[in-house]
């Protein structure tokens, strides 16, 4: 099998190369790409970079040099909900863009024409994760990720984000995007994301002081569910 992954920052993509067995590095098109195996499968690990527009391009890379048989974004997110604290993991069920308005066209807020409003994601592992506590140590929760271009640590924004969206739990900067690739090319797609914030007034020195465990605690579960899902 092969197995594309991708994190979008250096923090983030320290922790996901613990699983690669004997990488080398590469760099293609200015993006960093860490080869190697997990089981005899193959792993092309690449950092992407901030953003939706740079997290599309990364996933190309991977269709177009290395045709991957599953993708898997793993990173941080900032909480919408009270009961997602730092460092409590999601596995959403779902993932769709915040900052897309083609309402006066008759699409749903958040709607690419000629796309699903919501994309669907995980069907290959939800059913690893019956019990809300992993190992009893880690809080994993499911549910909606929103993406959008902006880090959110605005308590206005983030109440205007509930409202538009009563079932997200989480937002970030890059799986919707992913998913849209994932869904035109029809690959597979899980997302692991780690609570780094509470998206408030104090997201920005949450984020700087807790990156490190939350890019720790969504590497334990890829790594999970990589030993679950790949053919030894």
């Amino acid at each position: 099998m092969k197995i594309g992954i991708i994190g979008a920052i250096k923090e983030e993509i320290k922790q996901l190369k613990k699983i690669i067995f004997l990488y080398k590095k590469i760099i293609i098109q200015r993006h960093t790409v860490y080869l190697g195996t997990f089981k005899n499968n193959n792993i092309f690990l690449i950092e992407s970079g901030i953003g939706k527009v740079s997290s599309s391009i990364a996933v190309m890379i991977l269709i177009n040099v290395y045709q991957p048989n599953i993708i898997i974004n793993g990173g941080s997110a900032g909480s919408l909900k009270s009961s997602l604290n730092i460092g409590d993991v999601i596995l959403p069920k779902q993932v769709c863009y915040y900052d897309v308005d083609l309402t006066n066209f008759n699409y749903s807020y958040g709607q690419i024409p000629t796309y699903p409003q919501k994309f669907t994601v995980n069907q290959k592992c939800n059913k690893f994760f019956k019990n809300k506590y992993f190992n009893n140590q880690l809080n994993v929760q499911t549910g909606l990720i929103i993406s959008g271009d902006s880090f959110i640590s605005d308590n206005i924004y983030t109440s205007i984000l509930k409202n538009l969206f009563p079932a997200a739990i989480a937002v970030d900067m890059e799986s919707a995007a992913i998913a849209q690739i994932c869904y035109k090319f029809n690959i597979p797609l899980i997302v692991v994301k780690s609570i780094s914030d509470l998206s408030n007034e104090n997201a920005t020195f949450n984020f700087k002081k807790n990156i490190s465990i939350a890019a720790f605690n969504a590497y334990i579960l890829v790594k999970y569910i990589l030993k679950k899902i790949i053919k030894k």
